[in-house]
């Protein structure tokens, strides 16, 4: 886990200079590393192959967690957003997370692995074609990436964050279209289907 102060990650300072990003998506993406590595267990970068890349290269690499993976991805993909469309990728990620806190935890592993199944079977059918059934197996395989890669599982969920994904629930029943992260139907997953973790 790293233990550096959170912060903007360097590979995002060119993107800074040139205004792509504002100080409100500069601030939402520093909170988001601060989140992802609170949630993450697993580490990004195995110790070994991390002592490699520092042996080959004489330096650490920029992106050292999940945290620095999720932010550098994010801004990289999705600077030329609203502000207001920016902030809801990012509350979606925390609704993820949650959500694959509280569904996997405890559970056997024959129910990840029936997620695993409906997924490829989904993934099977043009996409053109996909039903919410569909998009909810992909969806929930997405989520079940986060939960093993990542090791969410392996550390209690906080009060507050309990907390804030009740409100969040009850925001999307009082602005319904707005925004929909549900399983079956994610506005930051459907929209974004090709966003997964890739870890070095």
């Amino acid at each position: 886990m790293d233990t550096r102060k959170s912060e903007l990650n360097p590979e995002l300072f060119d993107m800074m200079k040139q205004g792509k990003l504002s100080a409100g998506k500069i601030l939402n993406l520093i909170a988001l590393k601060e989140l992802v590595d609170r949630f993450a267990v697993t580490p990004f970068i195995e110790k070994d192959k991390l002592e490699q890349i520092k042996e080959k290269t004489g330096v650490e690499p920029d992106i050292l967690t999940w945290g620095d993976y999720f932010q550098t991805e994010i801004a990289s993909r999705y600077f030329e957003k609203s502000e207001f469309e920016f902030k809801k990728i990012l509350e979606t990620i925390r609704f993820d997370l949650i959500s694959a806190h509280l569904i996997f935890s405890g559970k056997p592993e024959y129910f990840q692995d029936s997620i695993r199944g409906q997924a490829l079977i989904s993934k099977s059918i043009d996409s053109t074609f996909w039903t919410l059934e569909d998009e909810e197996a992909i969806h929930l395989e997405t989520l079940l990436e986060y939960y093993t890669q990542m090791g969410i599982g392996e550390k209690p969920l906080t009060i507050s964050d309990r907390i804030w994904y009740e409100s969040f629930e009850l925001e999307k029943k009082q602005f319904n279209g707005i925004h929909r992260p549900r399983h079956n139907r994610s506005g930051f997953r459907k929209q974004n289907p090709d966003f997964k973790l890739q870890q070095s």
